[in-house]
């Protein structure tokens, strides 16, 4: 009895200091005082290149015009110039810092995607910026490319062709704007890519800032470019950082991750809001991104933001550092996301760049390659939710200009929609330019041949993952397809069911076909590990050069654009005979089961009410026992 007492009494002792150890962790942070000093961080994230984008951003009820590189500027330098005005009428010190959170460049417009996205990193280093971390889309033509961008090490042939007769410099970037990726190693010497952190001196106040890119890259990027890297969980390795950058006396510390988040009705979630939980308290600020969404709330007492796409809009961090403690005052950290309206004066300086790059580009991209029968947009960006008429215009074209039976593309390579120009005599033109932004990757398509069997496979990995579906598109075939929670035999959210030629008979799963198809998905990209079984038995031009191409090819024909969806998917039923045996003509990767029984419900309902009665009769017996005892 005594030593239960004793123990009870240790348990209340330790309860009544933790208020006390809790209230010294927070007096850690700082209370702010007359040496605080003012800290401000402008970010953008997956700007992809976007120079010169003008587009809608519908908030609060209002619809603005929004975008563009040299607006951006603008913004920058007024919500710099506001911060110090405040700062001074409090009488303390200011500084700001502009970073961004990964895919500033890939997968961009022909205005910068054509001189390599030059123009872009000129823009960003002649905005200041200082510190970036990497992107999926860093990876598109590999990381040797990504760091001659950067550094300005060579010419790259497509930049000397483009740029011929024009006064044309580039240098790369400032040897303090620093790029990095503490979560990429490289496979032989096990160090990171790029450095993992990087400390700026804020005012006397060492801030440090880690880099991380999500571990998504592995399947979103181009398998070749990947292959010599290791990406490490994020989560432990900002730990490790964070412990490193402690042992230097570094308290304030933000991670920079293009890592996706999301903030809707004031719950903020997502892969980062995940992260953040796990992650050491002295990280008080994560910029995030990826995901293209709105993020600003905060997550175990760790600000999470994200700004967006194409430079839409930026995020307003302020915050107080403490030159005492050296961390970030508790309670100071203030954030906005503030869209990117173009109704300031284009910065001068910037719009230089942007028109010197529209010149460039402009004799390539204004060229009319085709017309369409009306002036509406064509399809949309990534229509991974199902068939698509911009799809299908895609692969009717790369199946056509190459011969295969089938072509099958990746809707996550489809950037925009085909978006026209109506001309004074009323016709609606379709530019080169406007046709290399629907597919601007150049990657490379080929000939593969692939059996019926493979071809299902891979159609069902368009939903291995519940929580990103990724339609195909694809030209040449129909399928149906089944909801997986009504068919048994279907152990995902749903199963392709059969599968059709044109002429009405079903595809032979033993039986081998060519698939026109980029390298990117037969690779295995996208997690579409079925059609990385298949033989390239003729490469063909770039993706980009076969889409242009096909226009071409139909204006020369006097054939106007005009796709349709045609429902080349079908969700179907299950019949009657497929929930009676269990088949739905699914086909089953070797890792999944193949079928599920049907459960025996009523034997299952009498077994728990058997073993209910045996419980309770048991409890009665122990009760009446023990009171016997006493």
């Amino acid at each position: 009895m005594g030593k239960k007492i004793g123990l009870s009494m240790l348990i209340a002792l330790l309860l009544s200091f933790s208020p006390l150890v809790s209230h010294f962790t927070a007096q850690a942070k700082g209370n702010g005082g007359k040496d605080d000093i003012a800290f401000q961080m402008l970010a953008v994230n997956d700007f992809h290149g976007n120079l010169n984008t003008e587009n809608e951003l519908n908030t609060d009820g209002k619809s603005l015009k929004v975008g563009g590189a040299a607006y951006l500027a603008t913004h920058l330098n007024l919500a710099e110039q506001d911060m110090s005005e405040k700062s001074k009428k409090k009488g303390i010190k200011s500084y700001s810092l502009r970073l961004h959170a990964g895919d500033l460049v890939g997968a961009s417009p022909p205005i910068s995607s054509l001189l390599q996205d030059e123009p872009t990193v000129k823009a960003f280093n002649a905005m200041h910026f200082k510190v970036g971390a990497l992107g999926n889309h860093e990876f598109d033509e590999g990381i040797p490319e990504l760091k001659r961008l950067l550094y300005a090490t060579s010419v790259h042939p497509m930049v000397k062709k483009y740029t011929q007769g024009f006064d044309y410099n580039y240098k790369g970037i400032d040897s303090d704007f620093d790029y990095l990726a503490a979560n990429v190693v490289d496979k032989k010497s096990g160090k990171p890519i790029f450095q993992p952190y990087t400390v700026k001196n804020i005012g006397g106040v060492k801030v440090g800032f880690i880099g991380v890119v999500t571990l998504e890259t592995l399947t979103s990027a181009m398998p070749k470019y990947v292959k010599p890297y290791q990406f490490l969980d994020e989560a432990k390795v900002i730990n490790k950082y964070t412990k490193e950058l402690q042992s230097k006396g570094v308290h304030a510390i933000v991670v920079i991750g293009h890592v996706p988040a999301v903030t809707k009705d004031g719950k903020t979630t997502g892969r980062f809001a995940d992260i953040a939980k796990k992650i050491n308290d002295d990280v008080d600020i994560i910029f995030a991104g990826h995901n293209h969404e709105y993020a600003n709330g905060f997550v175990d007492g760790k600000l999470i933001i994200e700004d967006r796409l194409y430079g839409e809009a930026f995020g307003d961090v302020r915050a107080k550092l403490d030159p005492n403690t050296q961390d970030f005052v508790k309670g100071s950290i203030k954030a906005k996301v503030v869209p990117n309206t173009r109704d300031v004066k284009p910065d001068p300086e910037i719009q230089k760049i942007v028109d010197q790059a529209n010149e460039i580009t402009d004799q390539v991209t204004k060229k009319p390659i085709g017309y369409a029968e009306n002036g509406k947009p064509i399809g949309k960006k990534k229509p991974e939710d199902g068939e698509n008429p911009l799809g299908n215009l895609i692969t009717d074209g790369q199946r056509k200009m190459m011969g295969t039976d089938f072509a099958i593309t990746n809707s996550g390579g489809i950037r925009d929609a085909l978006k026209l120009k109506t001309n004074d005599q009323g016709q609606h033109v379709i530019t080169w330019g406007a046709a290399y932004t629907v597919q601007p990757f150049q990657n490379q398509l080929g000939a593969y041949k692939l059996t019926g069997k493979d071809i299902k496979e891979g159609l069902n990995q368009q939903w291995q993952n519940p929580d990103h579906i990724m339609f195909l598109q694809f030209s040449g075939f129909k399928y149906t397809y089944v909801d997986g929670s009504k068919s048994p035999g279907c152990d995902q959210k749903y199963c392709v069911k059969d599968i059709y030629l044109p002429n009405g008979s079903k595809l032979e799963m033993d039986k081998t076909y060519t698939v026109g198809m980029n390298e990117f998905l037969a690779n295995g990209g996208d997690a579409f590990t079925a059609f990385a079984k298949g033989k390239l038995v003729q490469p063909y031009k770039s993706d980009t050069d076969t889409f242009i191409d096909y226009i071409k090819k139909l204006n020369a024909e006097g054939k106007k654009i005009d796709p349709k969806i045609e429902g080349r998917a079908t969700l179907v039923k299950p019949v009657k005979d497929d929930q009676n045996n269990g088949s739905n003509g699914a086909v089953h990767s070797d890792h999944t089961n193949t079928g599920h029984k049907l459960p025996n419900t009523a034997t299952n309902i009498y077994n728990i009410l058997l073993a209910g009665i045996v419980f309770i009769a048991a409890g009665l017996f122990t009760l009446v026992f023990r009171r016997k005892r006493v």
